[in-house]
């Protein structure tokens, strides 16, 4: 053996060294393995790289290792495995130790003495041994047996005892093969522990991190390192000195940089991973930061449980040093600066690799894999924030699964970026235009990232910003921790009122959740004593606003509505828009499980949210960001009054010119409010007390809630008297009812009683998606009312009946008449606008618009009395009194008062009615002979006989028409009809057009104080013509004897039906008394006889157009 080991070694100074240790293990064999046996992990690698018949171990691992020095090794791992268990084995034979009692027995006594570690303390230490005739032998021992044991003989203390079995178990067993590095050197194997960390024992972790704190100040002493980066730093850190980490710190910086080679990253890597394991591997650190965690105490062993839990130990003891500067506690002695900026280096370092996370690295593996596999990976913090942007997501979104959004969730807290912008560097990159010029960079404690969130609402960031700020929210909305300002504004609230949501999120092993805030948020609406300080709303409030960007980003709504947001809003919308789908949810109960209600957890958190925002619209992040134009536009005072104006009311003035997400979202706010009254703080403000007094049950004892049946119930109690031991409603309040009601009818869509009952006239009739202007959706409505379904008529005609009575709340009229309300009837209020309108509408300035309108409601007017407000209140006794048969008709169903019963009642006692009623219906018949339309019981029966005998005539000169051609009328319902026109014309010669123009003259001069009506005129120029002929003109005294003539006409028509015969008294008895007796009498006798003769020819009358004179 002597021979082959002489013969076949390299013949260098370190062989010599190492012959007579050679000899020795040979000669006094001390162990039983035999490497070079085939079944052994290094039998197929000696019988395929050593020379044959190699039976000596020794010569072997000789044999091995001059392979593994070769640039091309071929030994495999299992081997490189079994030549290290073989060393160790060496290295623990006593017989070693008691060699060097005998070589070095002075200077162990010198320099080591009371060490039961005799070899590892002299091996440590041998620089300082003399090279003197005593200490020369013993130095030369020493070197011998540093070369043949392990060559970085500070390891050896320990490192075998403690990590033999960490070794093993993750196969690190590794054999040196660098260049200057003896065979024996453990830097490999020392390499591929600390890449481990997290997984080796803690015996042996502590052997570890003492080596790396002895290697911090230089970067010769980390041999791995040294050997992997020694290149690199010629061509990167040439300039740093080998001293006090400076090399460390500059490899560090250029761990992205694509000419860092890959061992070289890999090692820094490594050894960064142990700087987190322990401050005091890295030399900057613990001589910024040492004094400090002692004068704070952050050194105690209170961590041992969290470091079980993955927790890094540096990064525990920065986080309380990071906690107490927070505090900023005047009675505790400050942390230094130059440590805080340690700590924010260290930081910014564990941001920008998620090597550097080894739980976060297992726990998000498939994750990476599947969603970041593809991101460059020379780029500072690519995957972390890849993880970091699919957080805010769930799992049917492309989201993280549960444990990877954990463990993100953890090492937010842990590392906590959000407290300085800084540590991100791609946060700064993306969003660095946003934050120069708008946010000051030297802000901490989370202001700058604060900063930031506020101005996405005046600014639209780049996707890229946008997503690392919603992820940023995310986080902050479960971990009150990660949100400094809210921190330090509500620390004292939390502890008061959150004791124990506090005391479970440290039983939770710190998961981020959103307790805190939860519980803080719920306090918000509590009925309790105990209130949300000052300081403390205004903060928490600013952090709901940011959660209203996505039901993801409030924990509270989310564990809440977990099986609603699945049920109903799974795809609601291409936006996943999951706030407005719970709000529609809230409101209508109108989703794809028909109609089925929020769980009551979720309902509250919603109602929460919404009365949050009815307090101020700007807790409303979705509208304030979709709206920030129109709202910087036209709502600037609003924005900057104290009580933030009625900014809500400012963007729905504006509704008919919003578009896209800005309408949708002002529309979802006044569908929200619908829910709830109290959801509508107007309203709430100006009527809470009315709605107390008199609407605060139904007449079931439940509470009213609705907006809208709220609204309907004041509005019944306006119509009714003041009860004498209650207040009235104030006039504050009915403004704002009238406001209410005015946004009602503008858009359909804030009706849903409305909508409901004319599900299928909106379908079929008046198609909402129809109309670019909502507010004529109505109008389609009222056209169509023939065409309405019964539920749908009931409805429109309720509508109808309040804009009747309060035409301010009718917005078609507002719009189209608006001109004419300003020139004509700015002073009149409620129903009379419309009269007035009505009473000028042929006036200058009113436009066709205007006109059309006013035709409508006038048609529906002379329709139904309830519409006509000034007839319904005056003849409201005559109606009782001489139409009870025809309102009994109208309740049980058998008569349509939509068709002008109860008005066309009043006409048939039109001699009876009071004076009050009469002027009343005096108007209408005077509307309806410039209009046949207007009367509608006229237009329905008479339609055939107008084709017939009117066609082409002016609508103002169809009455006209018809009475000149009552003799051949051929129905009986319009001869009864026409006959009442000129009873009417008769007892008024108003309404009598021709007549009233020829004989104006003569009624002003002979009868100007008589009374019109009950035909008293008519009587009056009768009388004077009988005392004398001259006594009127000749045109009147013409005109007169034609109505004569009309008036005979009429009455034998009406004698052919008794139910017409009693309208003709009074024009019999002109008839009678007219000078002109015996010649109508012939006249009539002759028409009599001519009817006969027609009759029996089988002849009818033809269509013949009247003498165009007459009109």
């Amino acid at each position: 053996q002597h021979y082959y080991i002489t013969n076949n070694l390299r013949v260098n100074m370190r062989e010599k060294l190492l012959l007579p240790i050679i000899l020795f293990v040979i000669l006094n064999p001390a162990h039983s393995a035999r490497l070079y046996d085939e079944d052994q992990p290094c039998g197929p690698d000696i019988k395929k790289l050593c020379p044959p018949g190699m039976k000596n171990e020794f010569s072997a691992v000789g044999c091995l290792q001059r392979e593994i020095e070769s640039e091309k090794s071929a030994v495999s791992k299992e081997c490189h495995q079994a030549l290290w268990e073989f060393k160790t084995t060496v290295v623990n034979d006593k017989r070693y130790v008691d060699q060097m009692k005998k070589q070095c027995p002075e200077q162990m006594e010198k320099l080591c003495p009371g060490r039961t570690d005799e070899m590892v303390c002299l091996l440590e230490k041998r620089q300082a041994i003399e090279s003197d005739s005593n200490g020369g032998s013993c130095k030369r021992y020493l070197k011998s047996m540093a070369v043949v044991f392990f060559s970085d003989y500070h390891l050896i203390h320990g490192f075998v005892e403690k990590c033999s079995e960490d070794v093993k178990k993750l196969s690190c067993g590794v054999i040196s093969n660098a260049v200057d590095e003896s065979t024996n050197s453990q830097s490999e194997v020392v390499s591929c522990l600390e890449r481990k960390i997290k997984q080796v024992s803690t015996e042996c972790k502590s052997v570890l991190t003492k080596k790396e704190e002895q290697a911090s100040d230089s970067f010769k002493l980390d041999r791995a390192l040294f050997n992997a980066c020694r290149n690199d730093r010629d061509v990167l850190c040439k300039d740093s000195p080998d001293s006090a980490g400076e090399v460390y710190s500059c490899l560090g910086r250029f761990k992205f940089d694509k000419r860092l080679s890959f061992k070289c990253r890999k090692e820094v890597v490594r050894r960064q991973l142990m700087t987190l394991e322990d401050f005091k591997v890295d030399y900057d650190l613990m001589k910024s930061c040492g004094e400090d965690l002692v004068t704070q105490q952050c050194v105690a062993p209170r961590t041992t449980k969290r470091l079980q839990e993955g927790f890094m130990r540096t990064v525990l003891l920065m986080q309380c040093l990071t906690e107490i500067d927070e505090i900023k506690d005047k009675r505790r002695v400050p942390v230094t600066e130059k440590c805080m900026r340690e700590v924010g280096r260290v930081k910014k370092m564990i941001m920008g690799d998620i090597e550097l996370s080894p739980k976060l690295g297992v726990d998000c593996h498939n994750d990476v894999q599947k969603h970041c596999a593809n991101l460059p990976k020379n780029k500072e913090g690519a995957v972390i924030n890849c993880l970091l942007a699919l957080a805010p997501k769930t799992l049917d979104q492309g989201g993280l699964a549960p444990e990877c959004r954990e463990s993100v969730g953890v090492f937010m807290e842990t590392v906590d970026p959000i407290s300085d912008y800084k540590l991100n560097f791609a946060l700064m990159d993306n969003c660095g235009e946003y934050v120069d010029g708008h946010c000051d960079m030297e802000l901490g404690e989370g202001e700058v990232m604060k900063c930031l969130i506020d101005l996405e609402l005046e600014v639209e960031f780049n996707v890229e910003c946008h997503q690392q700020v919603l992820s940023y929210k995310y986080f902050m909305s479960r971990s009150i921790k990660l949100d400094k300002p809210l921190l330090n504004a509500c620390r004292e609230d939390a502890q008061k009122l959150c004791m124990t949501e506090l005391e479970e999120e440290e039983k939770l092993e710190h998961k981020p959740h959103g307790a805190v805030i939860s519980c803080l948020y719920h306090h918000i609406f509590s009925d309790s004593n105990e209130k949300l300080s000052t300081k403390c709303l205004p903060e928490l409030k600013r952090t709901i606003i940011t959660q209203g960007e996505s039901v993801n980003l409030s924990p509270s709504v989310v564990s809440s509505c977990a099986e609603d947001l699945v049920t109903y809003c799974a795809g609601y919308e291409k936006d996943k828009d999951d706030w407005g789908c719970l709000q529609q949810r809230l409101l209508m109960g109108d989703g794809p499980n028909h109609g089925e209600k929020l769980s009551p957890n979720c309902a509250k958190e919603m109602e929460h949210h919404a009365k949050l925002v009815s307090e101020d619209v700007r807790n409303d992040y979705r509208l304030m960001k979709a709206c920030k134009e129109p709202i910087s536009r036209n709502c600037k005072s609003e924005m900057r009054d104290k009580y933030h104006g009625n900014l809500l009311g400012c963007l729905e003035d504006q509704k008919p010119t919003l578009k896209g997400s800005c309408l949708k979202h002002v529309k979802d706010l006044q569908l929200v409010s619908l829910f709830d009254y109290k959801f509508n703080n107007d309203f709430l403000m100006m009527c809470s007390g009315a709605v107390q007094t008199y609407c605060k049950a139904d007449d079931y004892g439940r509470e009213i809630k609705k907006k809208q049946d709220v609204m309907y119930c004041l509005r019944n109690q306006l119509t009714q008297p003041t009860p004498k031991n209650k207040e009235p409603i104030s006039d504050e309040c009915k403004n704002q009812l009238r406001a209410e009601f005015l946004k009602q009818m503008s858009d359909l869509d804030l009706d849903p009683q409305l909508l409901t009952a004319c599900a299928v006239d909106l379908k079929d009739t008046c198609r909402l998606d129809g109309f670019d202007d909502k507010t004529q959706v109505m109008e389609c409505l009222r056209k169509n009312e023939l065409k309405l379904t019964p539920s749908c008529k009931d409805k429109v005609f309720v509508r109808e009946v309040q804009q009747a009575e309060d035409p301010d709340i009718d917005p078609v009229l507002q719009k189209s008449c608006s001109v004419a309300i300003s020139k004509y009837c700015s002073d009149s209020k409620g129903d009379e606008l419309l009269s007035c309108l009505e009473n000028n509408q042929h006036k200058s300035g009113v436009t066709h618009d205007c006109k059309t309108t006013l035709r409508l409601r006038m048609l529906k007017e002379h329709s139904n009395y309830l519409l006509n407000i000034g007839l319904r209140k005056s003849c409201k006794d005559d109606i009782k009194m001489f139409c009870k048969s025809t309102l009994e008709g109208i309740k049980k169903g058998t008569i349509q008062d939509g068709r002008g019963a109860v008005i066309s009642c009043l006409k048939d006692n039109f001699d009876k009615i009071s004076v009050e009623c009469e002027d009343s219906m005096t108007t209408i018949l005077e509307q309806e002979v410039v209009d046949y339309k207007l009367d509608p019981v006229l237009s329905r029966f008479c339609a055939d006989d107008i084709e017939a005998s009117c066609p082409d005539v002016p609508d103002d000169q169809v009455e006209a028409c018809l009475r000149d051609y009552i003799m051949v009328v051929q129905s009986e319902d319009c001869t009864k009809q026409v006959v009442r026109l000129i009873t009417e014309a008769h007892g008024d010669v108003h309404l009598d057009a021709l007549l009233m123009r020829a004989c104006q003259k003569d009624i002003g001069y002979l009868c100007g104080r008589v009374l019109p009506g009950k035909g008293q005129i008519i009587e009056c120029l009768q009388s004077n013509q009988a005392r004398d002929p001259n006594a009127l003109t000749p045109t009147c005294g013409s005109m007169l004897k034609s109505r004569v003539q009309m008036w005979s006409n009429a009455y034998e028509r009406a004698k052919q039906y008794d139910s017409a015969l009693e309208m003709v008294d009074d024009i019999y008895r002109s008839i009678e008394s007219s000078k002109y007796k015996h010649e109508l009498l012939a006249y009539i006798g002759f028409s009599i006889c001519l009817l006969i003769l027609l009759s029996f020819c089988g002849g009818r009358c033809t269509k013949s157009k009247p003498p165009s004179k007459l009109y």
